[in-house]
C-alpha cells in the first residue's frame, strides 16, 4: 500500500493533520492508531452517568483560528468557564496564582514572602541557568520556598535546579514587584495566566472534540500498531501490512518513535536516551453529595499524596448525575493502586475540606499516564533540536506534545497539525 502522507498516532495533532489535509483537497493520506479508538490522552470515559477525562483536559484558546476551529467542530456544544483555582498549603488557602495573592497567607509567611522580594533581581545580564534560579530572580526566597519549590519538586519528581526555565514563561504568571507587594494587603482584581478562563464541551467531555475531528476524517485505521519504520526506503510495517509513503508525520512519543527506526544513526540513538518524562497517576472519584465550588486545587505539601485535585463535574453539569460530583486526583509518578493509597487520598481530601464526611462514595478507578510531562532538563532541548533536524531532512515531521517532546496544550496541537498539513500541501 502507498500513501502520499502517513500519519502515526490519532491524537489531537494527528487528527488535525488529517483534517487540514482534507480541507485542502488532499485525501491521499492515512492515520495509523494502535488503540481501538482515536484521541490519545484526549479521551473521555463514560461510566454510570459520569464523564471522566484522562485527567484534566481543558481548552485554552488564544488565537482567532483556534477559537473558530473549535467552535466549528463543537457547534452549540461549547462552554466558557472562569477559572477558580486555589493553593492549599499548611493552614492557608490561597487563590491562584500564589504570587499575586499573598494577603491570604498567615502574617509570618506573608512577611517572609514580601521580604524575599528584596532579593529578586529581574534585570540581569546573564540568563538564569535553571528553574530554581529563575524563580529566585523573579520572586525571591519567600515565595520560592513556600510554594514554587515544594510544588514543582513534587510535580516533576526532581528539584527545580535540575530543570531549565525555558518552558515556564507561558505557564507561570509574573506580576510586577509592585503588584506582588500590593497583593499582601488586598485582593488582586486582575485575571492572571493563560488559563484565567477556558472552554470545555457541554456534553461528552474532552472526548467530544476528538470525536468531532475523527468524524470529519476518512482515512483512519485503528488497532494498527507500528512495529518498524524505514525512513531510507520510506516504509512503515504494522502487524498486518507494509505501507510506503512520501511524507511521514510522527505524533508518537519521540523516544518511542526513535526505537522503531530500523536504521537510525548512532547519534539519534544516543540522543533518544537523554529524553525523559514524568509519569502521573490519576485517581478518579465519584461521590453523591454537594461539592465545594472550585476548578482545581494545587497541593504542594509533602504530606499530601497528590499534587492537584480537579473538580471534573465542575467543568460541565453533564459530567455527573444530579446530586453527585466527581474529582480527578493527580499523584506524581507511578503509584501502585491499592486500598492503603485510597484511604490516604480520601483522608487528605477530608482534612482539606475538599470532600465531606457526609458524602457517599459511589465508585473510583485508577489510571497511570506513563509519559504525562516532558522533563525540561539540561539534555532535553539540545537533543530534541538534533533529532528533529535530522528527521526533517528525511521528510519526517514531528509534532504535538509528545512528537515534538514539549510542554504544551490542545490548541497548540491543533495549530501544529494545520501547519504541517500546509507544509505537505
Amino acid at each position: 500500500m502507498h500513501v502520499k502522507t502517513l500519519i502515526l498516532g490519532a491524537g489531537v495533532t494527528g487528527l488535525s493533520v488529517g483534517y487540514h489535509l482534507e480541507k485542502a483537497g488532499q485525501k491521499d493520506y492515512l492515520i495509523l492508531e494502535k488503540e481501538k479508538e482515536p484521541g490519545g490522552l484526549c479521551r473521555s470515559i463514560y461510566k454510570n452517568g459520569f464523564t471522566f477525562d484522562y485527567s484534566g483536559h481543558l481548552l485554552h484558546l488564544h488565537t482567532p483560528y483556534g477559537k473558530k476551529l473549535v467552535r466549528q467542530l463543537l457547534p452549540g456544544n461549547l462552554l466558557r468557564k472562569p477559572r477558580h483555582a486555589w493553593i492549599y498549603t499548611g493552614q492557608a488557602r490561597v487563590p491562584f496564582p500564589f504570587q499575586a495573592n499573598l494577603y491570604a497567607l498567615p502574617t509570618v509567611i506573608r512577611e517572609s514572602c514580601v521580604n524575599g522580594l528584596l532579593s529578586a533581581k529581574r534585570t540581569y545580564k546573564i540568563p538564569p541557568k535553571n528553574f530554581e534560579q529563575w524563580c529566585l530572580r523573579s520572586f525571591g526566597q519567600g515565595i520560592y520556598q513556600t510554594f514554587l519549590r515544594p510544588y514543582n519538586t513534587k510535580l516533576w519528581g526532581r528539584p527545580p535546579r535540575e530543570l531549565t526555565c525555558e518552558w515556564c514563561g507561558s505557564f507561570i504568571p509574573v506580576p510586577s514587584i509592585t503588584q506582588i507587594r500590593k497583593s499582601a494587603t488586598q485582593k488582586s482584581t486582575q485575571r492572571w495566566g493563560y488559563n484565567a478562563s477556558f472552554y470545555y464541551p457541554k456534553q461528552g467531555g474532552c472526548g467530544a472534540l476528538v470525536q468531532a475531528l475523527a468524524s470529519r476524517i476518512s482515512r483512519l485505521k485503528t488497532n494498527s500498531t507500528v512495529t518498524q519504520i524505514d525512513l531510507k526506503n520510506k516504509m512503515v510495517c504494522t502487524g498486518t501490512q507494509t505501507i510506503s509513503f512520501d511524507y511521514l508525520v510522527n505524533t508518537l512519543p519521540l523516544p518511542v518513535f526513535l526505537t522503531l527506526l530500523s536504521s537510525q544513526s548512532h547519534i539519534l540513538s544516543q540522543k533518544a536516551t537523554l529524553l525523559s518524562a514524568q509519569a502521573v497517576t490519576v485517581y478518579h472519584l465519584a461521590l453523591r453529595g454537594k461539592p465545594k465550588s472550585f476548578s482545581w486545587i494545587y497541593c504542594p505539601d509533602e504530606k499530601d499524596p497528590f499534587y492537584r485535585v480537579g473538580l471534573q463535574s465542575g467543568f460541565s453539569s453533564h459530567n455527573a448525575p444530579k446530586g453527585c460530583y466527581s474529582l480527578y486526583i493527580e499523584l506524581p509518578g507511578k503509584v501502585r493502586p491499592g486500598i492503603k493509597q485510597e484511604r490516604q487520598i480520601q483522608q487528605a481530601l477530608l482534612q482539606k475540606g475538599i470532600i465531606s464526611e457526609y458524602d457517599e462514595k459511589l465508585f473510583s478507578f485508577w489510571q497511570i499516564l506513563p509519559q504525562a510531562y516532558v522533563v525540561y532538563d539540561k539534555h532535553r532541548t539540545p537533543a530534541v533540536q538534533v533529532i528533529l533536524r535530522s528527521l526533517a531532512k528525511q521528510n519526517c515531521f514531528c509534532a504535538g506534545r509528545y512528537g515534538s517532546w514539549e510542554y504544551s496544550f490542545i490548541e497548540r496541537s491543533l495549530l501544529q497539525g494545520r501547519d504541517i498539513a500546509k507544509k505537505i500541501v
